[in-house]
């Protein structure tokens, strides 16, 4: 890890897309949670969500629907990872369902 004063600029910018790549990756893991409670029934609402992940219930669904959709182009490009267009169908009819 970088310390102040110490560090190589390039140091410092490889620490930097480590740092997010890392974050984008937790990022993901917690739509793959979301889907499956969707599946279950056990979210009540998008400010449910919202607050546990600490953004607002706009960009919680905001962002899952980014997911989803993110997860299509996915499948599109490799023909076996990601979501199916029907399973993409089924999150969003679930989530539309779940209350603001």
């Amino acid at each position: 890890m970088a310390k102040d004063g110490e560090a190589d600029p390039k140091d410092l910018l490889t620490e930097l897309a480590y740092g997010a790549r890392i974050a984008q990756q937790i990022t993901a893991g917690r739509w793959c949670v979301v889907a499956e409670l969707l599946r279950t029934g056990a979210v009540d609402s998008w400010a449910q969500i919202g607050t546990i992940i600490e953004v607002t219930e706009t960009e919680a669904r905001d962002e899952f629907h980014g997911w989803v959709a993110g997860q299509v182009a996915l499948r599109l490009r490799t023909g076996t990872i990601g979501l199916t267009e029907a399973d993409a169908a089924e999150l969003f009819s679930l989530s539309s369902a779940v209350s603001w």
